[in-house]
């Protein structure tokens, strides 16, 4: 075998491990980067639909996207893990949406919504019980500078509506880390068809829905191409494909140093904000940033 064969197969060699090493993370910033600007979009297209509106047709786009892609695969369509797929789509798809919702229904603040990223945590912790993941003392000062950070950015004491708004952000973020452990473990159950599993967890937890037709008003609707375009956004993109990004992403990366990492969703969404609604973060917030990054760092040297 000649040197330049052998070089050229090194050079592939090379050339794999790294996408394997890299791809994960790569995959990673463009999902936080959708999901982050996703507030931004929900937040414009909120102005033209009612919440409940809003919650049951960006379920349904995103449900049936991924349920009709595994029907358009044309094979391998019984449900695989069931009885998981329904535990996950009734915590994720379905009661993560309406807590969320109800939060902003009930009067809280835009930011109010950033609580849901008290999720990293709610995973580490699950993670150490469910999924017998390390919690290590480095991990836990990650952690604790990351939540002195995300409370600066989210400065819940300015915040007006009493504390019921605050308290359904939180169970959003616990709901949304519940689900994700539980697909972590369903996950580890052996070999899983993630098509398989997105989409009957997104159908079964599009359901319930049902029950919030009575108050839905799609009457008033004031439609408009930014409308539409901001409601693929939120259904097909952020909801659909961010979740198969999600899931596949879980398969191959530790449930809590990737919800952690997460944290930079609120650090985007403020920057995001400012570039696009012209909401300018304050000193405390620059800071909350600082200390977020600062956690992050910490993690990933774990």
């Amino acid at each position: 075998m000649s040197t330049l064969t052998l070089g050229r197969r090194l050079a592939a060699n090379l050339s794999d491990l790294s996408a394997q090493r890299w791809l994960p993370y790569a995959l990673f910033a463009g999902l936080v980067t959708m999901w982050a600007y996703n507030y931004v979009v929900m937040k414009i297209t909120l102005q033209a639909i009612s919440p409940i509106t809003h919650l049951i047709l960006r379920t349904g786009i995103g449900s049936l996207t991924l349920f009709g892609v595994l029907l358009a695969r044309g094979h391998g369509l019984k449900p695989q893990r069931l009885r998981q797929a329904a535990q996950v789509g009734l915590t994720t798809t379905f009661l993560y949406g309406l807590s969320i919702t109800l939060a902003l229904v009930a009067g809280a603040a835009g930011r109010t919504s950033v609580l849901v990223f008290t999720m990293p945590f709610w995973v580490a912790l699950l993670s150490r019980h469910l999924l017998n993941e390390p919690f290590s003392a480095k991990a836990r000062t990650a952690l604790g500078t990351g939540f002195a950070g995300l409370m600066l950015i989210v400065a819940p004491w300015q915040l007006h509506g009493g504390m019921l708004p605050m308290l359904l952000a939180v169970l959003a973020g616990f709901l949304w880390a519940l689900g994700s452990v539980l697909t972590k473990k369903a996950a580890q159950g052996g070999a899983m068809d993630s098509l398989n599993f997105s989409g009957w967890q997104a159908v079964i937890g599009l359901l319930p829905l049902a029950l919030l037709l009575p108050f839905a008003d799609f009457s008033t609707i004031r439609w408009s191409p930014a409308l539409v375009l901001g409601m693929v956004y939120s259904g097909v993109f952020s909801s659909a494909v961010g979740w198969l990004a999600w899931l596949w992403l879980l398969r191959r990366l530790p449930a809590s140093t990737l919800s952690f990492n997460a944290l930079v969703i609120p650090v985007l969404t403020v920057a995001m904000a400012a570039l696009s609604l012209g909401e300018w973060p304050a000193s405390g917030e620059l800071l909350g940033m600082l200390l977020i990054g600062s956690g992050i760092v910490l993690i990933a040297r774990r």
